[in-house]
């Protein structure tokens, strides 16, 4: 970057600042005087003007001098994955932004709302201060998120460096492989967990399997390394850089089985399997309210939006409750899906539980089973949620059976765990597929016709390596 550019970067994050401050301000000075508050509205909204004015420059500050001394990717330089690493952020964060931007999250009746205006002007007033102040708490949550990134993201690049030695011994032994190296970056975690970054191709038109390139390269570190997920499987004649990481200690299995409620067509329950970041595995699990399209639609919103605040890097409990928000200001009318969330760290295997609203889970053991029941709410109820959190170390063979109300509502209400375990164990099996297709059938079994509700299971097994 040349230095004219640097200072127009420097301006404009002071021009930004101003914007977004005067915008706030005039909001909350309009808002104040509306309520016929005055002189106090007047200061209050200069002092939030101002607050975010201030972390506005701040900000932009941070990412000037954050990506300016990073080097510039060229042909003869590997590629920086702190820099990586914010444009992935960069690329989640706008993708998130359209979701909440989408049509029918800003769809408003004009009818109902020019009654609310004319015939309840107190009632109109209660709901802008809720909504202004549920925005203020998700703008709060959102900066210290943010902030939290923007820290793990500076200490990934600082704690990232070369490696002269390592370079130069995994140069002698893939060019017997017919590769040439070009970099090679080392993460060194404070869990002792390492990731490589290596810059490499083929010196002759052929393709190289990453794995192989895996194999060599824990020899030589003594140390079991993977290619990352999603990383290249070959390497080619074009120049590229490759992540590998140490291998989890544990893989995992699963399966699925659904019910659709009577004459529905389509399941108004929705899940998600999604690898994220230092080897976590994670199941989320989504009942909408009611069956049909309509439940549809509401738990896949809730799967999306969980899938994308994960990928920006936001905590499940951050995640779960913006989606709460999400579900309260969209819609004048109520609507609420169940969250169940199940996170396996696949180096530790202990398993974090997240519910809200949701239906029992199940571990099975070697010989017995274990539960894990929630008393919370669905989310989109109420703006103040109820977290229902856990953590239980799981083992080699153990499995995680989840399942969404209509599972346990078709069983008799006073027996329905213990008719749930004497199922589980039932079926002597280490495929997670075959045991949610035997739980479900067996359920049906104590129906006298047709789902009264929708019906899913998931089931995820914890296989060491």
């Amino acid at each position: 970057m040349k230095q004219g550019e640097e200072r127009k970067v420097g301006h404009y994050s002071w021009l930004y600042g101003v914007i977004a401050g005067g915008c706030v301000a005039a909001m909350q000075i309009g808002v104040g005087l509306l309520q016929v508050e005055g002189e106090f509205a007047i200061i209050m909204g200069a002092a939030q003007g101002l607050l975010v004015c201030s972390l506005t420059v701040i900000c932009g500050s941070m990412m000037e001098w954050l990506l300016t001394p990073l080097p510039i990717e060229d042909e003869d330089k590997p590629l920086h994955p702190g820099r990586e690493r914010i444009r992935e952020y960069g690329t989640a964060f706008r993708s998130l932004a359209d979701s909440f931007l989408s049509p029918s999250a800003l769809e408003i009746n004009p009818t109902e709302e020019g009654a609310a205006v004319l015939d309840m002007p107190s009632k109109m007033d209660l709901l802008w201060n809720t909504r202004l102040n549920e925005n203020r708490a998700a703008v709060a949550v959102q900066l210290n998120e943010m902030a939290q990134i923007m820290t793990d993201t500076v200490e990934y690049a600082w704690d990232t460096r070369t490696d002269e030695d390592l370079e130069l011994h995994l140069k002698k032994k893939l060019r017997a492989m017919g590769l040439s190296v070009h970099g090679v970056l080392v993460y060194y975690q404070e869990n002792k967990r390492q990731e490589v970054y290596l810059t490499v191709n083929t010196r002759r038109k052929r393709c190289v399997a990453s794995r192989e390139i895996a194999a060599v390269l824990s020899r030589l570190m003594n140390k079991s390394m993977m290619p990352a997920k999603d990383s290249r499987a070959f390497v080619g004649s074009e120049r590229m850089t490759i992540q590998f990481v140490e291998r989890t200690n544990f893989q995992v299995l699963y399966g699925m089985e659904k019910a659709v409620k009577g004459k529905e067509q389509i399941s108004g329950d929705n899940f998600s399997l999604y690898y994220g970041r230092n080897g976590q595995f994670i199941a989320a699990l989504s009942d909408g309210m009611g069956s049909g399209m309509e439940a549809y639609k509401e738990s896949e919103l809730v799967v999306d939006l969980l899938e994308q605040f994960l990928e920006t890097g936001l905590s499940k409990e951050t995640a779960v409750r913006m989606i709460n928000s999400a579900l309260i200001v969209r819609s004048d009318e109520q609507v609420f899906s169940t969250i169940d969330i199940s996170s396996l760290d696949l180096y530790t295997g202990v398993c974090e539980f997240l519910k809200v609203g949701a239906s029992t889970t199940f571990i099975r053991r070697e010989n017995w089973v274990e539960t894990i029941a929630s008393t919370s709410l669905p989310a989109g109820v109420f703006h103040k949620l109820d977290l229902d959190a856990s953590s239980k170390k799981l083992y080699d063979g153990d499995m995680v059976i989840m399942v969404t109300d209509g599972v346990m509502d078709a069983l008799p209400v006073a027996y329905q765990e213990t008719l749930m375990k004497d199922i589980i164990m039932e079926y002597d099996t280490g495929n997670p597929g075959e045991l949610a297709a035997y739980i479900l059938n067996r359920v049906c079994q104590y129906l006298d016709g047709e789902p009264t509700d929708d019906m899913t299971v998931l089931a995820v097994s914890l296989v060491k390596y």
